[in-house]
């Protein structure tokens, strides 16, 4: 660990995972516009381009814990490397069927869930192997760099270029994606690596996935970081959901403001990804994590009492702010609390928890909005997060005994 003593920045063992993790976040940017843009250009059905959104999430929530398992089983520089390398291979394969005017929906159906499972696969190896590059103290910062990096490019540069490369030619953002998976390939091979001596019998995956859930319910600080994220995700779908009309129908953007509207959150997540680590030293996680969550309580409540452009934007990059101080301080605790040996499949639960309150998020976004009004269901997932905040207030005790017990790392 002598390279992880200098700190996050210096060791090749971060600087690799991190130049891995711009490159995927690129490639993700890139490819979050341009194969939806595909799927139109096949078809016309509404339907049938929301579904491969749809086949997207569901594939990633069947295989959610099955990857976690993945990441404890196996070298996790090996999966991070094969992970992306087999995604620069996915994308090439596309561009190289519309190069032959040969792609078909099903193949792009085919390609979007497949994609997301190695995506899980990516992320979860990427957020496991960190503590082996950077020691427990620095992993505040090391992870607000990481998640700064995937805000540049992820937010603000990647969707605008798959555009831009779409406009040009259908085949050049997928083509651009699997190069920069590629990159990525090439940088995650300095994370560090070492596989784990496995056991003379193992228990069989069921068991062994059932062990990581049995050890996150057990742990008070790590199960609450479980239950927060699924009434996090909840509450952030509600509105996001429809974002795209109450920016129309409330605020009177066009697609241009829409685009400006979407620039200013990824510009305070920026800002949130450079305020977590500074916040948890200055009051500790509970007391920062509980305030993330009221504020962003308090900028989804603006935003339903708002009706203004210029106010809305300002509360939801507050918004994003939060998100990010949450995020970045989530994923610390979780690689401080853990075992080795269960981060893959411990993270695993933390994702499946997350993607099932995306999904419920998605259906009473659209519900509501449709009984109260655009504006309303802003103000019941200010409620949620509120909620979010109490229930982390309220693990204090918990918070308190694990970060004395941490104080010396």
């Amino acid at each position: 660990m002598a390279e992880a003593a200098r700190g996050p920045g210096t060791g090749p063992g971060f600087r690799g995972i991190w130049a891995g993790s711009a490159c995927s976040n690129l490639a993700d940017g890139i490819g979050f516009v341009a194969l939806p843009l595909l799927a139109a250009s096949l078809t016309s059905d509404p339907l049938a381009v929301a579904g491969l959104t749809a086949v997207h999430a569901l594939t990633r929530v069947a295989a959610v814990l099955g990857t976690g398992l993945l990441v404890d089983r196996a070298d996790r520089r090996r999966l991070l490397v094969l992970a992306n390398l087999l995604r620069a291979a996915l994308f090439a394969g596309l561009a190289a069927l519309l190069a032959l005017d040969g792609l078909a929906l099903a193949a792009l159906y085919a390609a979007s869930a497949l994609a997301g499972v190695l995506e899980l696969v990516s992320d979860g190896a990427a957020v496991a192997v960190l503590p082996r590059a950077v020691p427990a103290r620095d992993l505040d910062r090391a992870n607000s760099r990481i998640a700064g990096t995937q805000t540049v490019l992820d937010g603000f540069a990647g969707p605008p270029l798959g555009g831009l490369l779409f406009g040009w030619a259908a085949a050049a953002p997928v083509a651009a994606a699997a190069s920069a998976y590629l990159g990525a390939a090439l940088g995650f091979r300095a994370a560090p690596g070492g596989r784990r001596p496995a056991p003379a019998e193992r228990p069989g995956p069921l068991r062994e996935i059932g062990e990581g859930l049995r050890w996150t319910a057990r742990h008070p600080v790590v199960r609450v970081l479980v239950a927060v994220s699924a009434i996090a995700s909840t509450a952030y779908m509600i509105p996001f959901s429809y974002l795209v009309l109450y920016a129309r129908e409330v605020l009177g953007l066009g697609p241009a403001g829409y685009g400006l509207l979407l620039s200013c959150t990824a510009a305070g997540a920026l800002a949130g990804a450079w305020a977590a680590p500074r916040l948890a030293a200055r009051a500790g996680y509970r007391w920062s994590m509980a305030a993330a969550l009221l504020t962003g309580a308090a900028a989804f409540a603006v935003v339903a009492a708002a009706g203004h452009p210029a106010v809305v934007a300002a509360a939801l990059a507050v918004y994003f702010a939060h998100t990010l101080v949450w995020n970045v301080l989530a994923v610390s605790v979780r690689q401080r609390a853990v075992p080795a040996a269960l981060l893959g499949r411990v993270g695993s639960v933390t994702r499946m928890a997350g993607l099932l309150g995306l999904a419920l998020g998605s259906v009473l976004g659209g519900l509501l909005a449709g009984w109260l009004g655009m504006s309303a269901p802003f103000g019941v997932a200010a409620a949620l997060f509120a909620g979010a905040a109490l229930v982390v207030a309220a693990a204090g005790p918990a918070f308190a005994r694990w970060e004395r017990e941490r104080a010396g790392e």
